[in-house]
């Protein structure tokens, strides 16, 4: 008990520095074992979780969609073949699969030249109607768009809805070379970058209505970059790319490529003959890089996927329905929280520290322990590849950050007994790092009581 009061009145100095005067704080520490409150402090206080909002997207969908849930995409033929050419359309069903990759597409495309045609008469119909067509959730800030990590959201997604643009220095004021990656017509490439002397200057800008591209300002002589930068219209991406690889393989498709926005539901019977599939690795692999790597468009595909199974709407409405639905079996008032997306870059979403810990401490009360335990990243992995490295082996956190926004929730494990918390910082003018080093301060205070506890 003694122990415990000095923790918090250590905990407490640490909180009263005058670089967190103006700083709204919420904090709340969690024995597990005892299933009792260690530490807390503004604990209720309803702040912006930035990617912290993952925590909770997993756990719904490691609870309802299971571990081993996959997403299918399938690929179909309407009409017949005549000779060597085929009268009918192409059609791609999508399912909601946000890691379908350039090398699934080859797949695909090896399907369809394996039927021995030369030209296809008709369309590409994408049909991504498990999603509503929304591409964006509620909040996401319009002057980031074109940032890899605010992607467009489609049922049918390629790359990660994302193209590279490669830039390579030539010699000092000459044109770079500048090129996209994969190459495709759908996205165009307006060049004004030079190489020059000294450092990089790079301007990469992408309008929110257009698929072009402008790159300007300079690269340093001898330097390459690789900036990847989002695509308007992901559906259409994977219908044009798609197009250009059939092409690109002795298969010319005559037609358009068509969307086909129909709602349907997830076990949709389709009119036509699957003449292939591309079947993503299970959810708990997708979930391990969404947390890991903190990657946006899992959390809202995965999220659109839990509105589209359990509510037959592909919508982020639905999705953030049964969202609260599993935090309220977690014993959260959702009354008290506000949720627009599934990967927390909405500056609209709002939840207190004790709302996120009743999430962790309701999976540590699970089967999933473990698994979500190890879902979460460690020091050293990760968007914590840099940070906390005195507490590798205790620490399984996610951070969360936005511009005045650093969180970071999870789990510490000590002499194996398990701990969970939350800390939500808003509101500062100084740099992310400087209160991740508070936040790695507290953390280490925390541990040393508690081994001197149990010395």
């Amino acid at each position: 008990m003694i122990l415990l009061l000095l923790l918090a009145l250590s905990l407490d100095s640490i909180f009263s520095q005058p670089e967190l005067q103006h700083v709204q704080v919420g904090m709340i520490m969690i024995d597990l074992e005892k299933d009792s409150v260690v530490y807390s402090r503004n604990c209720r206080r309803n702040l912006v979780p930035a990617s912290n909002v993952k925590i909770v997207t997993s756990a719904a969908a490691l609870t309802f969609l299971g571990r081993d849930f996959t997403f299918r995409t399938r690929l179909g033929l309407t009409g017949s073949k005549q000779r060597d050419k085929w009268d009918g359309d192409v059609i791609v069903v999508g399912g909601g699969d946000p890691g379908f990759s350039l090398e699934d597409l080859e797949v695909f495309v090896t399907a369809i030249k394996s039927k021995a045609i030369s030209s296809v008469a008709g369309d590409i119909v994408l049909d991504d109607g498990l999603f509503t067509d929304e591409r964006l959730p509620i909040g996401w800030a319009w002057h980031y768009l074109d940032a890899r990590y605010a992607a467009e959201i489609s049922a049918l997604s390629l790359n990660r809805n994302v193209v590279n643009v490669h830039i390579e220095a030539t010699r000092p004021g000459v044109l770079a070379n500048v090129y996209i990656e994969p190459p495709t017509r759908y996205v165009r490439l307006s060049n004004a970058m030079k190489t020059r002397v000294n450092d990089d200057s790079i301007i990469i800008f992408r309008p929110p209505d257009a698929n072009t591209i402008y790159v300007d300002g300079g690269i340093g002589y001898g330097r390459i970059r690789d900036i990847e930068v989002a695509v308007k219209d992901p559906t259409m991406f994977f219908g044009e790319y798609l197009k250009e690889r059939l092409l690109a393989n002795g298969v010319r498709v005559q037609g358009r490529c068509i969307k086909h926005t129909e709602a349907h539901s997830p076990d949709k019977s389709l009119g036509f003959d699957v003449i292939d599939s591309v079947v993503s690795v299970p959810l708990f692999e997708i979930i391990k890089e969404l947390n890991t790597e903190s990657v946006n468009l899992y959390g809202e595909a995965v999220l659109k996927t839990l509105g589209s199974y359990y509510s037959r709407d592909g919508s982020f409405r639905a999705g953030v329905g049964i969202v609260k639905e599993f935090m309220r079996r977690c014993g959260v008032d959702t009354a008290l929280v506000a949720l627009y997306d599934g990967s927390g870059l909405s500056r609209h979403n709002v939840l207190s520290p004790y709302s996120i810990a009743l999430v962790l401490r309701y999976m540590y009360h699970s089967d999933l322990f473990e698994e979500f335990f190890a879902l979460l990243p460690g020091p050293g992995e990760g968007t914590l590849e840099h940070k906390f490295n005195g507490l590798d082996g205790v620490l399984r956190a996610k951070t969360g950050t936005l511009d005045g926004v650093s969180c970071l929730s999870g789990y510490l494990r000590l002499d194996d007994r398990d701990y969970c918390f939350s800390m939500l910082f808003n509101n500062f003018t100084c740099r992310n790092r400087e209160i991740e080093k508070i936040q790695e301060k507290i953390l280490e205070e925390f541990v040393r009581s508690l081994e001197e506890e149990a010395s």
